[in-house]
């Protein structure tokens, strides 16, 4: 790639802008197809694990054939997108337990009965599997920031004479000056804009936007970081510009003097005792953390807070296991017409799917011909709640979802065995082989950093 640079005057300015033009495209491209695909704590690893990781590649490339392989674009989004659809699936199984399939259906999980009111989540990924106590919650008044709104403007027109202006803004017990200049050509927007940039750049607490409407005017919005100390009386922040040391008179032609929304902490109830907040998010027990969403409309609206009983914890994870096993075999089939051993992966899912069929059956499930699962949810609802009392319906799929990992580990630690390539030779199976590492991984290590 060739880079133009500024030579000067119009011509060398319009190559630097093109230039700039240019390479903005690349950046845009290679950040929405290559960006780093985000992490969860299943991606992480113990020292054991990676060792374990290591010695099965180093194992499996002793005993590969040699092999001539056709290098194009095709093959390696083919071998990422494959490896990448069976780390998503085994974070999913993992999500629903952990990573070792035993664990299966032993997490509980934390409910709220009203989660547009109060939604809730474990603190930390320790605590996750504990059993609490149950809580009904009614929230009285949520945690709100000031917001000073100022007045909706004409976008491109200006009626303040230019000049250099200031204003003071009293945050706390900290008093600030903010100065800015206004130019013979500045619009209504411009100075909005260049205001809320000062603001956010400040560091005095405060975040400020530019509100547009569809009639072509905008307003500048201020907002506290804080939701003040309680007392509805005493605000985050007040602005004004009558002992300035500029020009006076922006903040009444913006109109930001007066506050829009005044600030307040959050009041709430739990179960008939009564809390206050300075935030919407409240950490209980250092066990979870509810958030409130909402305001409670009533005396009867409420959240209960609680663990999630067996029964349920147990139905949402066979349709999340369902839902996940589906969404990855839906993936992998769109590369059967360019990879045709796509398809014996296929056909190996399905057959292991098939050798669980009685189990899945029991549980309303269904091994279909394109090896997708469809599920019955009246007959699983039936047949959880018949066998709980004295049978683990865990186990009718714990048989599926481990050869389900094995089979999705394999295709991780080497999505190159799926791809059509031409056998040159056999190794000896009776001598020793040195280890080759990269045959497993001729395009698909090559983004390792995008699984960190």
């Amino acid at each position: 790639m060739y880079f133009a640079h500024y030579q000067g005057g119009k011509e060398g300015k319009d190559m630097a802008d093109y230039s700039s033009t240019i390479l903005s495209n690349v950046y845009n491209y290679y950040q929405t197809n290559f960006s780093v695909k985000s992490s969860s704590r299943f991606d992480t690893h113990k020292k054991s694990d990676l060792k374990d990781i290591y010695n099965s590649i180093v194992s499996a490339s002793k005993e590969e054939p040699v092999y001539l392989l056709r290098r194009s674009q095709d093959i390696a989004k083919y071998t990422i997108g494959m490896k990448e659809s069976a780390m998503e699936l085994s974070r999913d199984i993992a999500s629903y337990g952990g990573k070792e399939a035993e664990n299966l259906f032993n997490n509980n999980t934390l409910f709220s009965s009203n989660p547009d009111l109060v939604s809730v989540d474990y603190i930390n990924n320790e605590e996750e599997n504990e059993n609490v106590d149950e809580v009904t919650i009614h929230v009285d008044k949520l945690a709100k920031p000031q917001i000073n709104r100022g007045k909706f403007l004409d976008t491109e027109s200006l009626d303040i004479n230019p000049g250099t202006y200031s204003f003071d803004v009293a945050s706390g017990s900290s008093n600030y000056e903010l100065q800015f200049t206004i130019s013979e050509g500045d619009t209504n927007k411009s100075i909005q804009s260049r205001l809320a940039r000062l603001i956010n750049s400040s560091g005095i607490g405060l975040n400020a936007s530019v509100v547009p409407r569809v009639d072509a005017t905008s307003a500048l919005e201020i907002t506290s970081v804080s939701n003040g100390n309680g007392d509805e009386n005493a605000q985050p922040f007040e602005i004004s510009d009558e002992d300035t040391s500029q020009k006076r008179g922006i903040i009444d032609y913006l109109g930001i003097r007066n506050p829009s929304q005044s600030a307040s902490w959050a009041k709430f109830s739990i179960d008939g005792e009564e809390y206050t907040s300075p935030d919407n998010r409240i950490d209980i027990g250092n066990k979870y953390q509810i958030t409130l969403n909402s305001e409670s409309q009533s005396e009867d609206d409420t959240a209960t807070i609680g663990t999630k009983p067996d029964f349920e914890t147990i139905k949402d994870t066979v349709k999340g296991v369902v839902g996940s096993y589906n969404k990855f075999i839906e993936s992998v089939s769109k590369y059967t017409d360019k990879q045709p051993r796509t398809s014996l992966l296929l056909e190996n899912m399905r057959s292991s799917s098939q050798h669980y069929k009685d189990s899945l059956s029991e549980l309303g499930i269904t091994v279909n011909k394109d090896a997708t699962l469809s599920i019955d949810e009246d007959k699983l609802s039936k047949t959880i709640s018949e066998l709980k009392e004295d049978q683990d319906p865990a186990e009718l799929i714990k048989g599926f979802a481990q050869s389900t990992l094995r089979r999705v580990n394999q295709i991780q630690l080497n999505p190159m065995d799926y791809v059509d390539k031409r056998i040159v030779a056999y190794k000896n199976p009776s001598t020793e082989h040195f280890a080759n590492p990269y045959v497993t991984s001729a395009y698909s290590g090559m983004l390792f950093n995008g699984y960190m």
